[in-house]
């Protein structure tokens, strides 16, 4: 089976995420989970922090690889030996940006392939915006990240009010 790349900013990883994480790992060899450093965008966690983060929430797939990158995700894929971009769908909103990748990155590098999945109906409505969002103004968002996410979250608001 080929190997895979999961691209996103994941700031932070949300459990919609974990959960195209967990099953793509299943599809797949080696799945490379690629946090974007995309100096377009002034996000809330560093890449390092991102990055440690994804790897504590993936530590026990043992196929699951998490890197960072900047530039192309299409390069970053062909660097790795990737074959497969993998993308997740929360609602048909997503799809029309999400196509439009898809076949810019097929006329790019007509090798790679992307590969849809639904999220699931429990985090369709689920994205790291919203997560940061409510953290900032303190609620619980434990039911939307990992135990070691919410912590950075808890800190970095520390760190705001300071």
């Amino acid at each position: 089976m080929p190997i895979a790349v999961y691209p996103g900013s994941f700031d932070p990883v949300t459990k919609g995420h974990l959960d195209i994480i967990k099953r793509a790992s299943r599809m797949f060899d080696k799945l490379i989970v690629a946090v974007l450093i995309n100096s377009a965008k002034q996000p809330l966690f560093t890449t390092e922090e991102r990055v440690e983060m994804l790897r504590e929430c993936c530590k026990d797939m043992p196929n699951v690889e998490v890197k960072s990158f900047d530039g192309l995700t299409v390069n970053f894929a062909k660097a790795n030996h990737a074959t497969v971009m993998v993308r997740g769908l929360r609602a048909v909103t997503d799809f029309e940006n999400e196509i439009q990748l898809a076949q810019t990155n097929h006329a790019l590098m007509p090798g790679i392939e992307t590969v849809f999945l639904a999220t699931s109906i429990k985090w369709s409505y689920l994205s790291s915006t919203v997560v940061r969002e409510a953290a900032h103004y303190g609620h619980d968002v434990s039911k939307f990240v990992t135990p070691n996410v919410e912590a950075a979250l808890k800190e970095k608001q520390r760190e705001h009010q300071v």
